[in-house]
């Protein structure tokens, strides 16, 4: 019985410890684009993201394949043109502000989403 209990106990504080380190992300999709010269996709905003570049249509970017891309790049336009908000997933142990992630720079992190927001 012991021993469950210590596995119990282990469990509880490995997931309190993975909770500390996730954080979300969210807010209005508006200014999205796309970079002719790479087929990256930037947002003027996400929330408070500011220009945060997300993947690539041509190429893998940040672990994203074009195929899945193109796929983030449609749920952000949606929003965007919607007027939803969207959530995005991370597990860096940083935050939502521009010193985690300065604008130009390819999201850290980032583990799920974008999801809109009914």
């Amino acid at each position: 019985m012991k021993t469950v209990g210590k596995l119990f106990l282990c469990f509880i504080l490995s997931a309190l410890s993975m909770q500390s380190y996730a954080y979300i992300c969210q807010g209005p999709v508006t200014g999205l684009s796309i970079n002719p010269k790479s087929g990256a996709i930037l947002a003027e905003r996400i929330g408070p993201l500011v220009w945060p570049q997300l993947c690539s249509v041509t190429t893998s970017l940040n672990g994203v394949s074009p195929e899945t891309c193109k796929i983030i790049y449609s749920v952000l336009l949606t929003a965007q043109s919607t007027k939803k908000e969207v959530v995005m997933w991370f597990n860096d142990g940083k935050n939502c502000s521009q010193e985690s992630h300065p604008s130009w720079s390819t999201l850290t992190g980032w583990y799920f989403g974008p999801k809109m927001v009914q």
